[in-house]
């Protein structure tokens, strides 16, 4: 009877903040187009700087400002259109939401690998040491109590941010083939083989990438200055990602549940106010700059409770979704500011890359036996 109460009582509560969160029709209506005009804005910044990139004839301080440009067009549109495009958030049609989240492809990753990935595992699991693959950096960082302990990881805090910006040529070259090579992300199986199709998408995405991105700028520049920016751009958009996915759950505040704790059930939203953040911004300017940029990664505890929803409208779901819980007695964790998150992040490297006790007493104990 007992657990029996306490299913209905989480569920009522859950059922409470859904309430809460849920936006009209009208103001779904009015983030969806705020989300469309973004991505137009978005899509107009990367032409832009990709002509001046590749065609014009211009210096190499505007080449240098165009990449820059370049990064930030990438980067949102890895945040802000791939992101919600995957989760069926960009749009009320499937296929369009399917167009923007090939915009993933385009960059180089795997859509259809990304939603199992992500939306399954990551979601469904998080911060679920062995299921959650986003906190897996095995074999050079250690994210998480329940990982192995390696000599190396006491210098994680220093050389995890130079390797975080190998993240999208990562995504390009290894790891969707060594996921469809092990038909699964982890240990953890798809639920299906993909089909034919999905897997000549996959190729496809990838040429496509390699063709705008390098094939194209070889035939109008030398092969040392393609190599260059690319190289560039790649690595401060991979860094970009990297570090604002890590903001929200490996910090020190996250809690990281027991292997056993994979859970999509009557403990979810509990399992997601225990192991995500927000990113909070002191001035409403740097909010809004921060969330254009950012798209959801900043409002992660709403966006983990209601994934479905455009990430345009969850500056107004918080609001909401703070007042139901100051009323429930729940805490919404979040960092004050930006550097807050990346300070958060770089202590909870350091501390994770302390040898353990447990690691120490099984190395005496292989000392012992050698």
């Amino acid at each position: 009877m007992l657990a029996e109460s306490h299913v209905a009582s989480v569920a009522e509560r859950d059922d409470t903040l859904a309430a809460a969160m849920r936006p009209s029709t009208t103001e779904l209506i009015a983030a969806r187009r705020r989300l469309h005009d973004k991505a137009f804005l978005i899509g107009a910044l990367f032409a832009g700087s990709y002509w001046s990139l590749v065609f014009a004839d211009t210096s190499l301080i505007i080449k240098i400002v165009s990449a820059l440009v370049m990064v930030v067009a990438l980067t949102a549109t890895a945040t802000c259109v791939f992101h919600d495009g995957n989760h069926g958030a960009f749009s009320t049609s499937r296929t369009v939401n399917r167009l923007a989240g090939f915009t993933g492809d385009l960059l180089g990753g795997s859509s259809w690998i990304w939603r199992f990935k992500h939306n399954n595992l990551h979601h469904g699991n998080t911060n679920v040491a062995g299921v959650d693959d986003d906190i897996n950096q095995a074999p050079f960082a250690r994210l998480t109590p329940a990982q192995p302990w390696r000599p190396r990881h006491r210098y994680q805090h220093l050389y995890m941010w130079f390797l975080y910006g190998f993240l999208t040529l990562r995504w390009l070259l290894i790891g969707d083939f060594a996921e469809l090579k092990r038909r699964g992300v982890g240990t953890k199986r798809f639920p299906r083989q993909p089909r034919p199709r999905e897997i000549a998408v996959l190729f496809a995405g990838k040429a496509l990438h390699i063709g705008w991105a390098v094939a194209l700028p070889l035939v109008y520049h030398r092969w040392w200055v393609v190599l260059s920016f690319y190289l560039a751009i790649s690595w401060l958009v991979g860094l970009l990602l990297a570090t604002m996915f890590q903001l929200a759950h490996c910090v020190e505040l996250a809690e990281f549940p027991p292997a056993d704790a994979e859970r999509r059930g009557s403990d979810f939203a509990t399992h997601q106010f225990a192991t995500t953040l927000d990113v909070h911004c002191r001035t409403r300017t740097g909010a809004h700059l921060q969330h254009w940029l950012m798209g959801g990664l900043d409002f992660q505890v709403e966006h983990h409770l209601a994934p479905r929803l455009p990430h345009t409208i969850y500056p107004l779901v918080a609001q909401r979704l703070d007042r139901a819980c100051a009323e429930q007695g729940i805490e919404v964790r979040h960092h004050a500011t930006p550097w807050q998150a990346i300070c958060s992040h770089e202590r909870w490297l350091k501390r994770m890359g302390k040898r353990p006790p447990s690691a120490a007493i099984e190395t005496a104990r292989r000392g012992q036996l050698l």
